[in-house]
């Protein structure tokens, strides 16, 4: 009787460890996708592509410093409350200063092109949260 017990205690721990071991791999193949997914968004990110230069004249630096804040918010650690206040910030600033060089339309223009590249749903929060902050910067600073 004490053999077969222990015979189904081993038997019960190793399909519970088996399902464990399932479970980590399918936990490791979405760490997987998401960081995949993370590396194509980069490269999608073309700044060069989008010819702020031609497009903005003497704006184009403070295009420029908007694109530059938005893949930094691509590239933001999610779990640093500091390093995404510190992104939301630069958003905001870069948005204020292009809105000032150029026009509202202009700034929503360029906001909207770059925005229409990014999937990543926590980087376009940070970018809207940014965006709204803006609407209160009084100065810009670059």
């Amino acid at each position: 009787m004490k053999k077969t017990v222990i015979t189904l205690t081993l038997l019960l721990a190793l399909a519970g460890c088996e399902e464990a071991s399932k479970a980590v791999d399918k936990a490791q193949e979405a760490a997987n996708s998401a960081v995949d997914s993370m590396q194509e968004e980069l490269t999608k990110l073309d700044l060069s592509a989008l010819k702020l230069d031609e497009q903005f004249g003497d704006a184009a630096e403070a295009a420029q410093e908007l694109a530059v804040s938005l893949e930094e918010a691509l590239n933001a650690d999610f779990s640093n409350p500091e390093a995404l206040t510190k992104v939301q910030e630069h958003i905001a600033n870069a948005y204020s200063c292009l809105e000032k060089a150029t026009s509202d339309s202009s700034a929503e223009a360029l906001l909207n092109k770059i925005m229409d590249t990014i999937s990543n749903e926590q980087a376009k929060g940070l970018i809207e949260k940014g965006i709204e902050q803006a609407k209160e910067v009084k100065e810009c600073v670059m």
